[in-house]
């Protein structure tokens, strides 16, 4: 990703984590963070039975200075 000022913007992987879907913590991923960091958010815990996604897989990670 670049910059305004022509660098180029790098995030390291922090942690990934999974969240069942009715219990997904929103703030604590959406919320306000102290520097700049991304997520990742996608689907996991495939339920063959119900053909559905019980659970969210979040990867976070933060810009390098």
């Amino acid at each position: 990703m670049s910059r305004q000022d022509g660098r180029t913007a790098t995030f390291l992987f922090d942690r990934g984590e999974r969240y069942p879907k009715n219990t997904f913590p929103t703030s604590a991923v959406y919320g306000n963070t102290q520097g700049a960091e991304l997520r990742l958010i996608t689907c996991d815990g495939y339920d063959p039975a119900t053909g559905e996604f019980d659970d969210n897989y979040v990867v976070y990670a933060k810009l390098v200075p």
